[in-house]
C-alpha cells in the first residue's frame, strides 16, 4: 500500500513506540483514522460529481466520437498499405506502390505480388 513494503512499515512502527507515548497512540491513531476516512469521502464525492459531469456534458458520446473517428482514420491508413512478403516470409508494409510502379494499374500489382508471392514459395 502507497508503495511501502512490509519491512518499511515495521520499521515506521517501531520508530514511532519510540518517539510517541505509548498513552498517545490512540489520540493519534484516532485522528489518522478520522483523515483517513474525511479523504476517503473527499474522494468519492469527487468521483461522483465528476461522473455527473461527464454525464451532463455528454462525455461518454464524445469519447465515442473520437474512438470511431480513430478507427476510420486506422482503416484508411490500412487500405492505402500494401503488404510484400519477401523469400524470407518477412512481411513489409508500403505505402502507395503506385510510387513504386507507377506504369501498372491496381490489377496488375496484385498480379505482379502474386506472382512474386509464388516465386518466393517455389526457391524456399
Amino acid at each position: 500500500m502507497f508503495g511501502f513494503s512490509l519491512a518499511e512499515l515495521v520499521v515506521v512502527m517501531i520508530v514511532i513506540l519510540i518517539f510517541i507515548k505509548p498513552q498517545d497512540l490512540p489520540e493519534i491513531a484516532h485522528f489518522l483514522g478520522r483523515i483517513f476516512f474525511r479523504g476517503k469521502k473527499f474522494y468519492h464525492e469527487l468521483k461522483k460529481n465528476l461522473s455527473e459531469l461527464e454525464k451532463e456534458f455528454g462525455i461518454d458520446d464524445l469519447k465515442q466520437e473520437i474512438n470511431r473517428g480513430i478507427a476510420d482514420e486506422a482503416s484508411k491508413i490500412e487500405d492505402e498499405t500494401t503488404v510484400i512478403v519477401d523469400m524470407y516470409g518477412n512481411e513489409h508494409h508500403v505505402k502507395n506502390i503506385h510510387e513504386i510502379r507507377p506504369d501498372l494499374d491496381k490489377e496488375q500489382i496484385s498480379d505482379e505480388i502474386k506472382s512474386s508471392q509464388i516465386k518466393n514459395k517455389t526457391a524456399s
